[in-house]
This record gives structure tokens, sequence and C-alpha cells, in this order.
């Protein structure tokens, strides 16, 4: 069985201090959030329909694959995590996907509207050490425009407070910080320039609890695509639900599930391998081995089917509910256009029948989604019984 989990060992006392929160995180009543803090439509950078596309890309160093015939298009909403071995090319292709490693063959298209932001564990450097805490973000703060609004510092002092700097330290030097304020501000500095392709490399190294804290409830607003390469097997499974497994030599496996979900299908092929292995006396032991491989697969792909379709139908669901809203707008806009002449009134109608039709449309996906999920998940049921 692949040994991917974990990966690697990350530091005992950081990784019982995160294991602690999560823990504590569980048994308390979520925390009241603060509307004034939280990432509205506005205040996030436009995502185009074309955000990236990779096509047949291939990747080697010497006699070591990197990526073989690679091809996948990124979504809108996409929260994907890299797991695999130390080695396989993790980092190589968040690096791909950046444009900052060259492949060998392929083809990689990237949207116009899309801006990478990128954290590894190298961080932001600070060039001034005596530059203010607040300064520092100031600098790096953009407008959706890509203008830079450092003479404005309202949006700046909004994100020390949602990442939890005290008012008192947004004056103090950068080189008074200690090190897990160093990594919350460099991490701030990543999201100041409101990437709408956030790309985290290992993130909860060296961090503190805060940081977590704060990382987790920016990226529950998040609307962007986010691709997280991370040991930390609780935060990935809280904030993606889709995989790429590195097995190595080029293999990359599409996985839609959490990483635990993963480790557990490990856990049990594993063990039914050896049930399988161990048998004596088995006259046919290679054909129960290949039909229960094959119906391994089959319940493998059908749950995969299930998580997708739930995950279509949670995004149709609020889709169905804006364009209603939308049409509830429009119609008040008619009311209040009584006098305005006809030729108002009717692009205002002409608006309301196409949304509407919007909506027809929109249902219409939802039940046949429901009606492909019922059936999949009464298939389950019999397997089960």
């Amino acid at each position: 069985m692949p040994a991917f989990f974990p990966l690697r060992r990350p530091r005992v006392e950081q990784k019982a201090r995160i294991e602690a929160f999560y823990k504590l995180e569980s048994s308390t009543k979520p925390r009241v959030k603060d509307p004034s803090l939280e990432i509205s439509e506005e205040g996030q950078r436009r995502l185009g329909g074309n955000i990236l596309k990779l096509r047949d890309v291939n990747l080697s160093f010497g006699e070591k694959k990197i990526l073989n015939d690679f091809s996948y298009d990124f979504n809108k909403g996409d929260r994907i995590g890299i797991v695999g071995r130390n080695g396989v090319g993790k980092s190589t292709f968040i690096n791909i996907l950046t444009g900052d490693q060259i492949i060998d063959s392929g083809n990689i298209e990237a949207g116009d509207t899309v801006v990478f932001g990128k954290y590894d564990q190298m961080g932001i450097p600070f060039l001034d050490e005596n530059q203010s805490v607040l300064d520092f973000v100031k600098q790096r703060v953009e407008s959706i425009s890509g203008t830079s609004i450092a003479e404005s510092p309202q949006e700046a002092m909004k994100m020390l407070k949602q990442f939890e700097f005290p008012r008192q330290r947004w004056s103090e030097r950068v080189s008074m910080l200690s090190g897990g304020e160093r990594r919350r501000l460099q991490l701030l500095a990543v999201l100041a320039k409101r990437p709408n392709f956030l790309i985290l490399d290992e993130p909860t190294n060296d961090i503190d609890l805060d940081t977590l804290r704060a990382l987790e409830g920016y990226l529950e607003e998040f609307k962007g695509v986010l691709v997280v390469v991370s040991h930390d097997r609780l935060f990935t499974d809280k904030v993606t639900n889709h995989l790429f497994v590195f097995e190595g030599q080029g293999v990359v496996k599409d996985y839609l599930g959490s990483l635990s979900d993963y480790a557990e299908c490990l856990v049990e092929q594993e063990k039914n391998d050896e049930a399988s292995s161990s048998g004596s006396g088995i006259v046919d032991s290679e054909t129960k081995k290949a039909s229960y491989k094959e119906d391994k697969e089959k319940r493998l792909e059908r749950r995969n089917a299930v998580k997708k379709l739930k995950r279509e139908l949670g995004k149709i669901e609020p889709a169905i509910d804006k364009l209603k809203s939308k049409v509830v707008e429009l119609q008040a806009q008619i009311d209040k256009s009584a006098n305005e002449g006809w030729t108002v009134l009717a692009d205002l109608s002409q608006q309301v029948e196409k949304v509407e039709e919007e909506i027809e449309a929109k249902e219409v996906e939802w039940l046949d989604l429901a009606e492909a999920l019922e059936k999949l998940e009464d298939e389950e049921n019999v397997d089960a019984s």
C-alpha cells in the first residue's frame, strides 16, 4: 500500500498544539463572526470562466518523471489538496501552475482574470525591519483594479483586525514581532494582493494558533481556486474536498474526497489484500482477488460519484436562491418604473423572463442530479445489505 499518511513527521509540539486546537474547537460553540471583517463579493477579484487549463503536460528531471500527460481544467470553487511522498514533485507542480517552472511538453493556458497568490515556507522577505506593521501591510494592499490604495489605510487595518493583530501592535517595528507573528504578517502580505487563485505550500508549518484560526476564517469566505500542499491531515480535511495524489513517476490520481477518506480507503484496501493473501486452500484465489479488486474499484467510483453529485447539488441550490432574489429586485424596479415608459418596462420584463428561464434550467438540472444521486445511494444500500 502506498504510504502517504503521514508523509513527513511534523514537529511533535506543533502537531500536538494543532490537534488540541481542533479538539477544543469542535467541542465549543462557533465564534460569532464580525460582519465587518468578512470578505464581501465586491472585495474579491472577479474570476472569469477561463481559469487555468493544463493539457498533456509532461515534465521530467533526468530519469525522474514528475508529470506524465497530465490534464486538468481548474474551476471556480476548486479546493484541491496536493498529497504524496516527499520528492514526488508536489512543490514543482505548484511552480508549474504559477509559471515558475518550464514544462517539457504540453500546453498551459491561464485566464486573463487570474491573479495568483502563493504562500510557502520561505515567506515574504522583510526588506525593512524598522518598518511598522501597518506600513508593511499598506504597501501590499491593492484595490480590485490593481491600483495601490496605500494612501488609505482602511483596508490594511481591516486585514490586520481579521488576522488578529492587536491595534497596539500596528505601530511596532517588524523586528519586534515574534516568529509566529512574522509568519502571520507574511501570510497577510500574500492575501493583501487579493489573489483569486491561492496556493498554500505547507501553510501550518511554524504558525501560531491565532494565525491558523484567522487563515481558516479567511478560507471559509474565499470564493476563488484554492490549492493546498500540506502534511497536516486535519487542516487539509477542513479546507479541501478534492485531492491530487502524486504516486511517483508522473502518476497523479484525481480523487474526490478528503484526505481522511482517502487514507481510510487505503487502510481498507490493505486489510482486504492481506485477508485475500492469507487464505490457505483457496483454489481460485487469483480470480477472487481480481473480482474483489473490480468490486472495490466500482465501490470507490460510486462513492466518488456520490460526493461529486452532492457537491454539485450544493452549488445549484444557492445559485437558484440568488436568481430568485434577482427576480424580486427586477419586479421591484418594474413597480418603481411604472411611469418611465413602455421601453423601460419592456426591457425590465425581458430581464425577468430571462432570469426565470435560468431558474427553470437550474431546477431541471437539480432534479436530474437528485435522481442520479438517489439511484447511486440505492445501489450503495443494496451492496451494504
